[in-house]
């Protein structure tokens, strides 16, 4: 929080002003834990106290304190990335009269910047250029420097080069005076593509070697992946491959790091909510007892009165026994779904036993005898035996770990822990994202691919299953795709879905292979254009993906003749009422 609306709460907070709490002595309580809550970095307690005012008072008051209240509710929702309800709580802010300057100056940037996740930039530039105008002096180095980038950004969409780049070069020069590294790389990645639009090439590649620079020694991933991602595309675009291929496994290797990172981050924040449903828990029964207590200080009040004390009596048996009776058939209940839990899992474990020793041994066996002749090669000093032997065992460990990555979604899909975040995304730009990643590997088979997939084309699911669909599709089309092959991305809307339909001119599948896929007959597998045996576990994950994104599968195909698969996803949200917690089945 700025120092401005730190002050603020603290004036507002009698706790810390160490006033006496008034009337509404539960709101003065709930206010300083609230604030207090978000200063320790718990947005989760925070949001619970704040949404406790709201629910305990009007929810659109207009006090002080209150306006208060509803700032640090929308801002939590807007570090939590709830975007959409962040903004209506912001604009429903925005026209009150009373609200404070400062609280303004707060709100308007993240409203400029929610427009410009969602692409509407000419709404974000309307709100920033007013922040400029108006709160510009509100605002320390760092958040102006963003307010500069943002802007810049927005005028770039917007293809107002130049004044982009002044806003930029502000930006820029405020982030090399705080010696910020992460802004610093933004900012360059930024003006990179704005030379890359006015095929400025050499001032591109200039800033994008200044960003590699400082990515290297720059803690935050996702920068990193950025910028190596761009050096790739760049060198593509040159006919560099080998570089290219080297950034990109770079990019691969973040991307991997910070999946692995918010997995762990998603299992701590469910921790985190575990313990406070049980200390909500604990708080419930406390009242329970207190409660409990009032009414037994009650009866002794009324003991005089036989019949009152005969008719409590025979109530408080009733009520045991309907507790006990009621205690007794959720402990059975808990019993039947722990039973069915652990035979889920016990399940689970057999697949993925029964998996691993039949795809991963194949290929680690492999590795073992390749390495083996490689040692025996540079003993013997045959230098290009060993080059062909080194090739074949790089091959084998990009398999076994896109096998290995596909067991580890398989598995959180298996056992439940996968979680979607579904929302409307552009089919054309998905599928882009994805044939860029592959591009470099098609084009050392001298593959072509073609994404015909009509622009504006939407479709409601979650994007990384999505991509993950897309790129075991592509990476199957490439590996059983003779050279000089080609493989044709299309789409279309049929009723309320998005069709999009991946087909190659490699080597198909007879109607066997394709039922077995269905069926997940692990005994059914096929060999790729190098002669390497497949597992299967990719395509069984494209349609486990496609059903937890409410979709279907259908694959066609013959042998010698190529292969069509078309993945049919929904274009408006979706309810499976019924939804599994073994997606694969």
């Amino acid at each position: 929080m700025p120092p401005a609306i730190r002050q603020l709460i603290t004036a507002q907070c009698n706790t810390c002003s160490q006033l006496p709490a008034g009337q509404d002595s539960a709101v003065s309580r709930y206010f300083h834990q609230c604030h207090a809550a978000i200063d320790s970095g718990n947005l989760d307690d925070g949001f619970k106290y704040a949404a406790t005012i709201t629910a305990m008072t009007d929810s659109n008051a207009t006090g002080h304190r209150l306006l208060t209240v509803r700032f640090l509710k929308a801002k939590i929702l807007y570090y939590k990335d709830f975007y959409k309800e962040a903004l209506s709580e912001y604009l429903k802010l925005t026209t009150v009269p009373s609200l404070d300057s400062n609280i303004q100056a707060n709100i308007y940037p993240n409203i400029a910047e929610i427009y410009l996740e969602q692409g509407q930039f000419n709404r974000s530039l309307e709100y920033l250029n007013l922040v400029k105008k108006h709160y510009f002096h509100f605002y320390e180095p760092t958040v102006a420097r963003k307010i500069l980038n943002n802007t810049g950004v927005c005028l770039l969409h917007l293809e107002r080069l130049e004044e982009a780049e002044a806003n930029f070069g502000k930006s820029i020069a405020i982030a090399a005076a705080l010696r910020d590294t992460t802004a610093l790389v933004n900012s360059y990645l930024n003006i990179a593509l704005l030379y890359d639009q006015q095929f400025r090439y050499p001032q591109e590649w200039n800033y994008l070697q200044q960003a590699l620079a400082l990515a290297k020694d720059a803690g935050d991933l996702k920068i990193r992946s950025k910028v190596y991602l761009n050096m790739a595309i760049v060198e593509e675009r040159r006919g560099h491959l080998k570089e290219a291929l080297s950034y990109r496994k770079e990019y691969e290797q973040l991307e991997s790091q910070i999946a692995n990172r918010d997995k762990i981050w998603e299992l701590a924040e469910q921790e985190k909510k575990i313990a406070i449903q049980q200390q909500e828990l604990k708080m419930q029964l406390l009242r329970q007892e207190n409660q409990l207590r009032a009414a037994e200080s009650k009866r002794r009040q009324w003991q005089r009165n036989t019949f009152f004390i005969l008719s409590l009596f025979f109530l408080s048996i009733a009520g045991m026994i309907y507790f006990a009776y009621r205690q007794t058939n959720r402990q059975k209940r808990i019993i039947a779904e722990q039973k069915d839990k652990l035979q889920l899992l016990n399940e689970t474990k057999d697949q993925l036993f029964s998996i691993v020793a039949h795809d991963l041994r194949s290929p680690v066996h492999h590795l073992k005898i390749n390495l083996s002749y490689l040692k025996e090669s540079l003993a013997r000093n045959k230098i290009r035996e060993a080059t062909t032997l080194s090739e074949n065992i790089e091959k084998i460990s990009d398999n076994t770990y896109a096998l290995l990555n596909n067991l580890l979604y398989w598995s959180l899909g298996q056992t439940g822990q996968l979680s979607l975040q579904s929302d409307q995304h552009d089919a054309y730009m998905i599928i882009a994202q994805v044939v860029y990643d592959f591009n470099a590997g098609a084009a050392l088979k001298r593959i072509t691919i073609t994404n015909d997939v009509p622009r504006g084309m939407s479709f409601y699911g979650d994007m990384n299953t999505v991509k993950i669909i897309f790129r075991n599709l592509i990476d199957n089309a490439i590996k059983y795709t003779h050279a000089n092959g080609s493989i044709h991305i299309t789409g279309r809307m049929v009723d309320d879905h998005c069709e999009i339909t991946v087909q190659d001119t490699g080597i198909g599948m007879d109607e066997k292979i394709i039922q077995a896929i269905y069926k997940r007959d692990t005994k059914r597998i096929q060999q790729d254009t190098t002669g390497s045996k497949s597992t299967g576990l990719g395509l069984w994950l494209v349609k486990a993906m496609t059903e937890k994104n409410g979709g279907s599968l259908r694959i066609t195909g013959s042998i010698g003749a190529g292969t069509s698969i078309v993945v049919c996803l929904p274009v408006n949200e979706y309810y499976d009422a019924a939804e599994s917690a073994d997606p694969g089945r």
